[in-house]
Parts: structure tokens; sequence; C-alpha cells
């Protein structure tokens, strides 16, 4: 697995919050709610976010809280959506592309490639990167984005 540590600058974001299992339920959520709500905003191409609130591995699934965001263009506030920040900072930063099956796994040998050669700084969470024209298969299902861990520098 290829690592680079990266500077993020902090993005001003509008989030929708999910709270349930990650997998294929995450999915239908991003399909069936988000997906249509940045249609319907204009905001299809606009950078993405998936932000995990809690570790999946000490929560409960029904328990866990995700949220699904997009950067916001400068100017503009959504009435619907609670405005926060993805924390800038040093972040580990690997490539992942596949079925939303695969991508918990991804995250578990990220975490523990990353924890054998860098600090995590648990004060930020994790989040996922779809920057601008990111790659997704309706028919297959498989997409492409960035998994992105907080570390000490």
């Amino acid at each position: 697995m290829k690592i680079d540590v990266v500077e993020r600058p902090a993005v001003r974001v509008a989030c929708m919050r999910y709270t349930g299992p990650s997998g294929e339920p995450l999915g239908r959520f991003w399909r069936g709610t988000v997906a249509p709500w940045l249609a319907d905003l204009g905001l299809v191409d606009c950078p993405r976010y998936g932000v995990t609130l809690d570790n999946p591995m000490t929560t409960p699934p029904e328990r866990c809280r995700y949220d699904a965001c997009v950067a916001l263009p400068p100017g503009l506030s959504l009435p619907d959506a609670e405005p926060a920040l993805v924390g800038g900072g040093s972040y580990a930063v690997t490539h992942f592309k596949g079925p939303v099956a695969l991508i918990g796994a991804a995250w578990e040998t990220f975490r523990r490639e990353c924890q054998a050669v860098h600090q995590l700084d648990d004060s930020r969470p994790p989040f996922e990167h779809y920057p601008r024209g990111s790659h997704f298969d309706a028919r297959t299902g498989i997409f492409a984005c960035e998994l992105c861990l907080p570390v000490l520098r």
C-alpha cells in the first residue's frame, strides 16, 4: 500500500449525518439521500468527504456516526445542512478503488500500516476524500477515493 503524508487545508463543508452500519447501508445513503441532495443544489462536481466519527471496531454498528459532506463554494450557505469544517493538518493518504464491500478492509490495512510508521492524531477524525471528478461506476459499484488518517508530524 502506497502511503503519502500531506498537509491538507481546512475545508468549509455542509454535512448530512448518517447513523448506522457501514458497508452497503452507507452506500445506499450516499446514492439515495446524498446524491439527490447534491444534484438539487448543483454541487455534484464539488469535492466530497465522508467523515467517520466513531470507531467501527469499538462502536456497535447501529450507533456509528458518519458525516457525508460537500465542500461549499465561497459565499454559499445551505439552510438544510449543518455547516462544519473538515480539519486541516498532516494526513497519511492512500488511494482506494473498488466496491463498497472492500473499503472496510482497506481502512483496516491502511490504519495498521500507518500505525507502524506514524503517530496517529486521535483528536481529528479520519475521512474519505472524493475529489472533483471522482470515479463511480453505477453498474459495478466500483468507486475511487482517498483514505485520509490524521497524523502528528
